[in-house]
């Protein structure tokens, strides 16, 4: 008793009350209690639950969500079966970054289908570009032919349906530009990656993201001449 369960919640008390690491935690309580051994499970959120910082409320936290996320993926994969269309975490609904680096468009009509932040890597994308797991995301290598992403929001129709495994069209000229398989998808690179969403690369132009430039205005300026005749209009 007092062994796994009881022992998770006093190692996360810990994290939070003296800013520990899941490992230190541990450690403390093993010197009170050398039999404590948490699960590999349990470890792993504790783990997940010091990258948070340790919040008051976890279950509001973007990383909690995308790991419960991937807990229904993993479960609805061992039966055999598509998530549930209410459990599907579209993460463009929930996150966006305004600093990323690239857009991928479709071939054909030039519809921006995802940005660089969407992109998931997998282990031969991070040896191949030297890259650690949490760095910014990066194109994938040449011996890759897919882009795998994270489900987004124009993908809703298609992997609502229930469906295993089917293909991706263009939101705006219904070209094909992809494939989709929740059981898992293998890459190019021998890599499987789990769930398998993926835009063709063939299909796909990668368009670097123009920095925004501002205007320069004369010394003292700091507003439109516009603004400021605005300005005189209404104090007439």
């Amino acid at each position: 008793m007092g062994k796994s369960r009881s022992a998770t919640c006093v190692i996360a008390y810990l994290m939070q009350k003296h800013n520990v690491s899941a490992s230190q935690a541990l450690k403390q309580v093993r010197d009170a209690r050398p039999m404590v051994e948490p699960n590999e499970g349990f470890m792993k959120q504790l783990e997940l639950y010091g990258e948070m910082q340790a919040p008051a409320n976890v279950e509001d936290t973007p990383a909690y969500q995308r790991w419960v996320y991937q807990r229904e993926i993993e479960l609805s994969r061992a039966c055999g079966q598509a998530p549930e269309a209410e459990k599907i975490r579209f993460e463009d609904e929930h996150a966006t970054d305004p600093e990323a680096s690239f857009e991928l468009r479709c071939r054909k009509c030039r519809r921006p289908l995802a940005t660089s932040q969407y992109l998931v890597k997998h282990s031969s994308n991070l040896v191949a570009n030297g890259q650690a797991e949490n760095s910014s995301p990066v194109s994938p290598p040449s011996n890759c032919t897919h882009y795998f992403l994270d489900p987004l929001s124009w993908m809703r129709p298609e992997l609502e349906q229930g469906k295993l495994d089917g293909r991706l069209e263009c939101p705006k000229c219904r070209t094909n530009v992809g494939k989709y398989a929740w059981q898992g998808m293998q890459c190019s690179c021998s890599e499987w990656v789990v769930p398998g969403i993926s835009l063709a690369r063939s299909r796909i132009d990668e368009v670097k993201k123009r920095a925004t430039t501002e205007i320069r205005r004369p010394p003292g300026m700091t507003t439109s001449p516009a603004a400021d005749a605005n300005i005189s209009r209404q104090n007439l």
